[in-house]
């Protein structure tokens, strides 16, 4: 059987996992197809335009430890709000992927990683979402306070388990509360303690040297004081991640409205900008706002 180009690119696309492109060329094969009695074709491109699809299909020894997501038909950038420091670091990230791909030309090893710190709630986990969407690759997400074990020797074991996929497959890898197990080493617990966490941020380093040049790590904190120094060095940026100012908060919440075509009052406003409020906590305010005000509407 002679493929067609759509069946050529349909190929291509699954082949190298992009779910949202496979998507769209099987919907072209769909279009084009004359014969349904090729039904375990018909069957694969139904498949791949069920939502629930994924692609990434983790082994049994990884479930729970890594999610993985593909994050093209759940972020809603339309409600996304990017301030113009996170359009810094995406832009650096961005470019900084141009580097790396170059480097590999040349058999140089160089790893694309930031590390974000800064207080709860500022949104590092959504921008690394947001990176994701944005460079149609996987959102890997590994939380480090899930893989601590209180058995000897398993924390290091279960970060050696979790790497593999990210060794593996190109994808954004986000290391979220990297703190919990690559403390200081001149922070001191117990004797057990200290060469148990001794021995999980010596396999940290060893597995993120691992890393191929075409995967892009993203790692939070809220307690960079507390991280290793050699595992500092392993990022090539590092950014504070603040909280939003009164006028980044109404232009975040601005779009958010927008986005959903919907309108709060004035007051109702100046409540959700004032204050100390995180970028999480507005949007959560926000949302019972906009809760309460379609519960008004049906009284």
């Amino acid at each position: 059987m002679r493929l067609t180009e759509n069946q050529k690119e349909l190929i291509r696309e699954v082949s190298k996992k992009n779910i949202r492109s496979s998507r769209q060329a099987a919907l072209k094969c769909l279009g084009e197809v004359e014969n349904l009695d090729d039904q375990w074709f018909v069957e694969m491109c139904s498949r791949l335009l069920n939502e629930e699809t994924s692609m990434y299909d983790l082994p049994s020894e990884i479930q729970g430890l890594l999610t993985v997501e593909d994050v093209s038909e759940t972020f809603h950038e339309d409600r996304y709000y990017l301030s113009q420091r996170e359009k810094k670091i995406f832009d650096q990230i961005i470019k900084m992927q141009g580097v790396t791909e170059k480097l590999a030309l040349k058999d140089i090893r160089y790893i694309n990683s930031t590390l974000m710190y800064g207080v709860p709630g500022t949104g590092k986990t959504m921008f690394g979402r947001y990176l994701a969407y944005k460079t149609n690759l996987p959102f890997a997400y590994l939380n480090f306070s899930n893989i601590v074990d209180s058995l000897l020797g398993s924390t290091a074991k279960n970060i050696s388990k979790a790497f593999k996929f990210a060794i593996s497959t190109p994808c954004i890898f986000m290391l979220d509360e990297i703190d919990a197990i690559s403390t200081r080493r001149d922070i001191s617990t117990s004797a057990s303690a200290d060469k148990e966490m001794s021995r999980t941020t010596i396999t940290l380093m060893q597995e993120f040297d691992h890393l191929p040049n075409e995967t892009i790590v993203l790692a939070a904190t809220n307690r960079i004081d507390r991280i290793d120094e050699a595992l500092l060095r392993r990022f090539s940026n590092k950014y504070e991640m603040t909280v939003f100012n009164n006028q980044e908060k109404k232009e975040m919440i601005t779009k958010y409205l927008q986005a959903i075509e919907m309108t709060i009052s004035k007051q109702d406003m100046n409540n959700l900008i004032n204050g100390k409020k995180s970028q999480a906590e507005t949007i959560t305010e926000l949302i019972q706002c906009i809760a309460d005000t379609l519960m008004m509407e049906q009284i």
